[in-house]
C-alpha cells in the first residue's frame, strides 16, 4: 500500500501502517459492539426511551430511567465513539493510503453508511419507530460493519485478487455468496420483529403443530425459519469445502470452524427463545449471535480472495 506523489511511490511507514490497521480493527469491533447495544434497544422496548433527538427530554443526560438510559448510550456510543472512529479510518485511508482502492473506497462508504444511519436514527425517533426505516437502520448498520472488516483485512493482508479459474477457484465466490446469504436472512430476522410476529409461533421447530400456518403473522415467522434453513445449508456446505480441502490456508479453515460453531449455537439460541417465551436477553443474544455470523462470513469472503495474495503487499525493507 503505497502513496505515489510526482511519479514516485512512497510506502507509509511501518509505525504508520500498524497504527492504521489497529485503528481498522478498533473501528470494526466498536461497530459491531453498536449494532449489538442497537439490538438491546431494539429487544427492550427501548427506542422511544428518550422521544427527542439529539437529546434526551430536551436535555443532555437522560433522566433515571432504565429505557431512556439504554437509548441514550446507544446514541453516545454511535456519537462519541463510533462516528470519530469511522472518520478517523476514513482520513487516514486518504491522506496516507490514498492510491489504495481496496482501502479508500469501502473507507469513503463505511463514513457514508455512518452519516445515513445516523440521520435514519433521527427519523426514526421523530415519526415514532416507522418498521421500515427501523429496517433500514439496522441493514445500514450491518453493511457499515461489513465495510469495516473488509478495510481491516486489506490493511492487515492487502487487496484482494480475482481467484484462479474452475472449481479450485470457486470458493472465494461461493464464500461471497454466503455472506449475502447471510446478510438476507439477518433483514428476514428484522422484519419479524418490525411486524410484530416475533411471539406468532409458540413452539419449534412447527409453528402450533404446523409446517405452513394459516395466519399471516406465523407465516412471517415462518418464512424466517424457512430462510434461516435453506442459507444454514448452504452456509454449511461452504463451511465443509473450506475446512475438508487441505490445499486451503489454515486461517480460512479455522474461521469456517468458528462461524460453523457460532451458526449452531445461534440456531440453538433461536430455539431457546421459542421454549422460554422470547425473553428480552435471549432475543438480544440473538440478534447479536446473528451480527458475529455475518461479519465472520465477511471476515471469510475477504480472506478467501487475499489469501492467493499473501504475504501482505510491504516493501522487503520495511
Amino acid at each position: 500500500m503505497a502513496v505515489a506523489e510526482t511519479g514516485v511511490v512512497h510506502y507509509p511507514s511501518r509505525k504508520v501502517r500498524t497504527w492504521f490497521r489497529g485503528l481498522s480493527l478498533v473501528t470494526a469491533l466498536s461497530v459491531f459492539a453498536l449494532v449489538v447495544l442497537g439490538g438491546v434497544v431494539r429487544v427492550t422496548g427501548s427506542g422511544l426511551g428518550c422521544p427527542d433527538w439529539p437529546l434526551c427530554y430536551g436535555s443532555v443526560l437522560p433522566p433515571l430511567d432504565a429505557e431512556a438510559i439504554i437509548e441514550y448510550t446507544h446514541r453516545v456510543v454511535a456519537s462519541a465513539l463510533v462516528g470519530p472512529l469511522v472518520l478517523a479510518t476514513c482520513g487516514l485511508a486518504w491522506i496516507v493510503f490514498r492510491s489504495e482502492r481496496w482501502l479508500t473506497i469501502p473507507a469513503t462508504a463505511a463514513l457514508l453508511l455512518l452519516v445515513a444511519q445516523a440521520i435514519l436514527g433521527g427519523v426514526t425517533v421523530v415519526n415514532e419507530l416507522p418498521g421500515e426505516i427501523v429496517l433500514a437502520h439496522l441493514a445500514l448498520g450491518e453493511a457499515l460493519l461489513g465495510c469495516m472488516v473488509l478495510i481491516s483485512i486489506v490493511a492487515y493482508l492487502g487487496p484482494p485478487s480475482l481467484p484462479a479459474a474452475g472449481w479450485a477457484g470457486s470458493f472465494p465466490w461461493l464464500s461471497l455468496v454466503a455472506a449475502g446469504a447471510v446478510y438476507v436472512t439477518l433483514m428476514s430476522g428484522s422484519y419479524v420483529t418490525n411486524t410484530g410476529a416475533t411471539g406468532a409461533c409458540l413452539d419449534w421447530p412447527l409453528c402450533q403443530g404446523d409446517v405452513i400456518p394459516e395466519h399471516r403473522l406465523q407465516m412471517i415467522h415462518m418464512a424466517h425459519r424457512l430462510v434461516s434453513g435453506i442459507v444454514g445449508l448452504f452456509l454449511a456446505f461452504v463451511l465443509y469445502t473450506g475446512i475438508r480441502q487441505r490445499n486451503r490456508p489454515e486461517s480460512i479453515r479455522l474461521v469456517s470452524k468458528g462461524i460453523a460453531a457460532l451458526f449452531l449455537a445461534q440456531v440453538l439460541i433461536g430455539a431457546v427463545i421459542v421454549w422460554l417465551k422470547f425473553p428480552a436477553d435471549f432475543r438480544a443474544l440473538h440478534l447479536g449471535m446473528a451480527t458475529a455470523v455475518w461479519g465472520a462470513v465477511v471476515v471469510l469472503a475477504a480472506l478467501s480472495f487475499t489469501a492467493p495474495r499473501l504475504p501482505a503487499l510491504e516493501p522487503a525493507d520495511a
